[in-house]
């Protein structure tokens, strides 16, 4: 195809794209798009560990809800409040086995995290796997719920 015949192309691919309600400047390939999310998610698990709570303000919505290891549900204001009185807290936390997914204006976290969880005046074992959502409001990523499951402790870890 000649030069001119492929600009024509590519220019008409793109109106078409437009007037079929794409908005081509900003589509990111789904790969870019979840390394992206994958990276939010690891800003989090990283903030959660240092107690940075204006980087969990920033990343988790106002809204947000989880449903803990145990079952029990919380809220965003649950979860802040517990971090500033100390009655939760994480050491070591590390965070691997991520991916995400994108769907739209939705993404899908998996990951798994270990480490020690506060509990009771102490630091217990603490591995969990979970599910995360992002929902992309006004251009960004934000965490709106997420859902985990305790794991096995590794031998070494169990007291």
């Amino acid at each position: 195809m000649s030069r001119m015949k492929s600009v024509a192309f590519r220019s008409m691919l793109a109106g078409i794209l437009i007037l079929a309600g794409f908005d081509v400047a900003a589509a990111a390939p789904a790969d870019e798009e979840a390394a992206g999310v994958a990276a939010l998610e690891r800003e989090l698990v990283a903030a959660i560990a240092q107690k940075d709570l204006a980087t969990y303000d920033r990343i988790v919505a106002d809204d947000y809800v989880v449903f803990d290891s145990s079952g029990k549900q919380l809220t965003k204001a649950e979860i802040v409040a517990s971090y500033r009185s100390g009655t939760r807290g994480y050491t070591n936390l590390e965070i691997y086995d991520v991916v995400a997914r994108v769907f739209g204006d939705t993404a899908i976290v998996t990951a798994k995290t270990k480490g020690f969880r506060h509990e009771d005046g102490r630091d217990v074992p603490n591995r969990v796997r979970y599910i995360r959502v992002f929902a992309r409001r006004a251009r960004h990523w934000q965490a709106v719920t997420q859902m985990s499951a305790p794991m096995e402790n590794a031998p070494e870890e169990k007291k």
